[in-house]
């Protein structure tokens, strides 16, 4: 016997998550070995967008330097997803070239400080997205091989 009263209120929860968080239900088949691989990369994500929410001012001011001359605006979420993901979305390359050129140095630090990224992560990033000319990518390269980017406690 099926109980109606639990499904409905599985369903409204995850109704609820898909228009108030932006969560969608996702079901692969993958090898057992990259089923870890695949929660470490999903808890990952969720914990920029954390730190995104947390540090809002400070990803707006960096938004609007890569967005100010372009026509179509990048969000946060979508911002985020560009410098982690492994498959680059070329719709946004100018919005990320713009990030790794134009932005200074202490916004992208501060994004580290604030755990948004990782200094690696900003370098996996760059070369994935090809933009390794940017003026701060160096810096980004020197930064990730030291790993001495951390908050101070």
């Amino acid at each position: 016997m099926i109980d109606r009263t639990a499904a409905s209120r599985v369903r409204k929860y995850r109704a609820a998550q898909k228009a108030d968080r932006g969560i969608k239900r996702v079901e692969v088949q993958v090898p057992g070995e990259a089923v870890e691989d695949i929660k470490r990369l999903s808890r990952r994500l969720l914990a920029a967008w954390n730190s995104a929410a947390k540090a809002d001012r400070l990803i707006q001011s960096v938004l609007r330097t890569i967005n100010a001359p372009r026509p179509r605006p990048i969000d946060v979420r979508s911002f985020v997803h560009c410098l982690l993901t492994s498959m680059p979305d070329f719709r946004w390359r100018p919005h990320i070239e713009a990030f790794f050129d134009e932005v200074s140095i202490e916004a992208i630090h501060d994004l580290v400080l604030v755990e948004l990224v990782t200094f690696e992560e900003l370098y996996r990033a760059a070369r994935t997205w090809r933009v390794t000319d940017g003026r701060n990518v160096p810096w980004i390269e020197q930064m990730a091989n030291l790993k001495l980017a951390k908050a101070a406690a």
